[in-house]
């Protein structure tokens, strides 16, 4: 079953360049396993950043985000870091286009 890993916190008061980010965003497109997307988040306004990502299952939602991830936030200087895991309603989701491809949900 699909799952949606919600992450959000406080970035650290050092800013990544835009090439950093977009290091990082190659990397995690190439390598991090079950991950289909990333949509990446921020509110400049109330100093958070974050991430919504589907995974293919729970299991790699879960080395993802208590593995690699936290300690990637950890190390720029993240802070207040918040990961929730949702199950995908594709009933649903579906009626208010969720892309679906081969039968499976789609980026």
């Amino acid at each position: 079953m699909a799952i949606i890993l919600q992450v959000n916190y406080t970035p650290g008061p050092e800013r990544q360049s835009d090439a950093a980010l977009i290091e990082i965003a190659e990397q995690i497109s190439s390598s991090v396993i079950g991950l289909q997307w990333k949509v990446w988040i921020s509110n400049e306004t109330d100093r958070l950043r974050g991430g919504i990502y589907l995974f293919d299952d729970v299991e790699t939602a879960r080395a993802w985000g208590e593995g690699r991830l936290r300690e990637m936030l950890t190390a720029i200087g993240g802070t207040n870091i918040s990961m929730k895991y949702f199950d995908v309603d594709k009933k649903l989701s579906v009626i208010t286009r969720m892309p679906i491809r081969k039968g499976r949900i789609a980026a």
